[in-house]
């Protein structure tokens, strides 16, 4: 078809807006390097930076991060020893409000939530008005909401006798959130605590050789951007009231009136036991139990790897569990499911088995939330999955909330009509304002918007392996298929989980720019036109597919749509705002982003052979450019431009995304190769996986059908 170019004065100023506006360069180029080169490759020494990982097994990286994090605890508990102190973290100082709560920022204002989801944010209503029991009576201390911790101190201080688990294994009912809106990773935190379910993998976070609680060093291992990652910090922690006499006049002398029989040092004493003693007197997470301090030190640690606590602040749920878990999410809104006795059969009745459940509510942005008849539903918030069990014909789920309180109030809530002496015992349920409650499948669904379920790899009966391909790639203005795609080759029948990731912009937050991107694909066989089956987007980081795939090759082509909010703060604007006055802040903040980027192999710096690529073949690094604030414009007058086109400046689209392939499957994959969506680029594989045995793997795919 021809089309006949126009001549008009319109059609010149859309083709120079166009030209300006859309580069023909198509060569792809590393993403801006933060920090100075030679100050970046100090700070990481000879840290071993992979984009490519062969077939490997699932916990590889895993054992590798917690010897990683013992080795360090080790040496940390050796030198304190020496010099008889307990261990205080310079990295990560909470007396130092500024750099452990607000991230790198320009303006106040300056972070915006773009689109029409928002990442979940709900946190623990704040009272303004406390009750309180005293040797002199009941008082009322009224104050202004609280916005910020009033001050830190360590574990021995806060508790009267501090345990990390209080002799029995992590309680989904430990879990209580705080004034952080974090409920997505406390929803997540409380699906690991099912003590009939994994009461493992919240051990696996924590791993015992890697804490003292004297010393006062705790260990924990994360997984973030296909690899494990561990982090260490010490026992301070944030409290909601301050120090007697750091309180303002009026709220002491409230205090003060009501304790006017005692002495000042007994009243002094009686404040700190009221109001810093125990779980009650944290700021953020805690534990029910007053003594207990596993969560508010877990949630400490996924604070500190962030960067700070406002880093964690909303989210979605089945990410929450795939960073505790290295697991894989599926996200399901509950209008869009098809077959809801599938659902239920081959999904929620697996929970705690094959899967982890969350679920979550939109924000319905109503004035008083409890008009909307949702019967104690929380909008725009997330929960906890426990169990699904049919009971007498009812298919019922077992749901926490992470406030630890606020239940729903429905058919089968605690009280209910539908409670019998028998359903109480055969369901294991007790009646209370825990945030623990039975609800229908119906209603579950009719409540709840988004339903996150994570496939886990951590089950001995599924000898997972995996192997992932990192790259950076150009990202087109109109959301085509990018011409860079995925090969990979299954050498014999698998099941095989299929996710394509862009890295966790949450780890540098304040540089991530003013683009974000939403990630899809296509899963080919070489030579057809139809695809197999499409990876859809699963919360803001990944495209995700699971399904039983045949031994041969496959290309996976890519879709990244991206999206440009010019409210949001530019990197460089930010490098200069912080510079001086948050020197720490932005050198923490600014290795994690170079290094993360670092993943990113542009694919015309591996190296070739006959249009072959091989995880044999070494693959070098090349170090990005150092960061070059943008130029002065020229004092000379610009060209003129036509009235019409007033407001077409120079300011391209130029966006770049660093991707990664990873596959899991029950056999180690030999490699994923890289090459033009156009082209049909052959793969190598290990001659040792070629000779797996084809019946063991037709036996699994008999199992998986069932």
């Amino acid at each position: 078809m021809t089309i006949k170019t126009s001549t008009s004065f319109t059609q010149k100023a859309l083709d120079s807006f166009w030209s300006d506006k859309l580069s023909s360069d198509q060569k792809i180029t590393g993403l801006p390097n933060v920090l100075p080169k030679n100050i970046f490759e100090r700070l990481i020494g000879e840290t071993n930076l992979r984009s490519t990982v062969s077939g490997c097994g699932i916990n590889t990286s895993y054992d590798a991060a917690v010897k990683q994090c013992e080795a360090k605890v080790a040496a940390i508990v050796a030198e304190c020893q020496r010099n008889n102190t307990k261990y205080s973290d310079n990295e990560f100082n909470l007396d130092d409000m500024e750099y452990c709560i607000r991230p790198l920022t320009i303006t106040e204002s300056d972070t915006v939530i773009g689109g029409e989801r928002t990442k979940l944010r709900s946190s623990k209503k704040s009272m303004t008005t406390r009750t309180v029991n005293t040797r002199t009576g009941t008082t009322k201390l009224t104050a202004t909401k609280v916005r910020e911790p009033a001050c830190a101190k360590r574990i021995n201080e806060i508790f009267d006798a501090p345990q990390f688990f209080t002799g029995h294994e992590p309680h989904l009912q430990d879990i209580r959130q705080g004034s952080e809106g974090d409920c997505w990773f406390l929803s997540s935190l409380g699906c690991l605590a099912v003590d009939e379910a994994h009461p493992q993998l919240i051990n696996k976070l924590c791993p015992k050789r890697a804490r003292n609680e004297k010393i006062g060093v705790y260990g924990f291992v994360f997984y973030r951007d296909g690899e494990w990652v561990s982090e260490i910090v010490d026992d301070k922690l944030y409290l909601t009231n301050p120090d007697y006499d750091d309180c303002d006049d009026d709220r002491r002398s409230v205090w003060d009136r009501s304790h006017g029989r005692l002495d000042p040092e007994a009243s002094r004493a009686d404040y700190k036991k009221t109001f810093q003693t125990g779980s009650d007197a944290l700021f953020f997470g805690s534990c029910a139990d007053p003594n207990e301090t596993w969560v508010p030190l877990i949630e400490k640690a996924f604070a500190k790897i962030h960067g700070d606590y406002d880093s964690i602040c909303g989210g979605w749920p089945g990410e929450g569990v795939e960073d505790l878990t290295g697991g894989v999410t599926t996200e399901f809104i509950t209008a869009d499911i098809l077959d809801k006795d599938s659902f239920w059969t081959e999904g929620l009745l697996k929970v705690g088995k094959d899967f982890i459940f969350n679920a979550s509510t939109r924000d319905y942005n109503h004035p008083d939330p409890d008009q909307l008849g949702r019967q104690g539903i929380e909008d725009d918030h997330a929960y906890s999955v426990l169990r699904a069990v049919e009971y007498y014909g009812n298919r019922l789920c077992l749901v926490k909330n992470p406030w630890g309180e606020t239940e729903w109030n429905g058919p089968w809530s605690d009280g209910s009509k539908e409670w019998t002496p028998e359903a109480l015992h055969i369901l294991n349920h007790k009646f209370g304002n825990e945030g623990i409650f039975w609800m229908p499948y119906e209603d579950f669904l009719n409540r709840y918007d988004e339903i996150w379920r994570t496939r886990i790899f951590h089950c001995d009966w599924f000898n997972w392996h995996v192997a992932q391909h990192w790259t950076t790639v150009n990202v087109p203005w109109s959301g085509d298929y990018n011409e860079t795609s995925f090969h990979f080759d299954i050498p014999v029948p698998t099941t095989a989980v299929i996710v394509l990731s862009q890295l966790d912009a949450r780890y540098f937050g304040g540089l991530t720019g003013q683009h974000t991107y939403h990630l899809s694909f296509h899963l080919h066989v070489p030579g057809q036109n139809s695809h197999v089956v499409r990876g859809y987007s699963s919360g803001d980081r990944s495209a995700t597919t699971e399904i039983f795939l045949e031994a041969g090759a496959y290309e996976v082509f890519l879709q990244i749509t991206g999206y440009r909010d010019d409210t949001l703060p530019k990197i460089e604007d930010v490098v200069r705002y912080n510079w001086l006055d948050r020197r720490d802040k932005l050198i923490q903040i600014g290795l994690k982003h170079d290094m993360a980027y670092l993943k990113g192999v542009v694919q015309e710096d591996i190296q070739k052979k006959d249009k072959r690529t091989s995880l044999t073949t070494p693959v070098t690094l090349t170090t990005p450019s150092t960061f070059t604030p943008p130029t002065t414009p020229p004092s000379t007058p610009a060209p003129p431009i036509p009235k019409d086109a007033a407001g077409m400046t120079k300011d391209s689209w130029n966006a770049s995304c660093v991707v990664g392939l990873k596959i899991y499957t029950n056999h180690t994959i030999a490699l994923i190769g890289l090459g033009k969506a156009a082209d049909a680029v052959k793969v190598e594989i290990s001659p040792d996986l070629a000779k797996k045995d084809h019946g063991i793997h037709q036996d699994e795919k008999e199992n998986f059908s069932d």
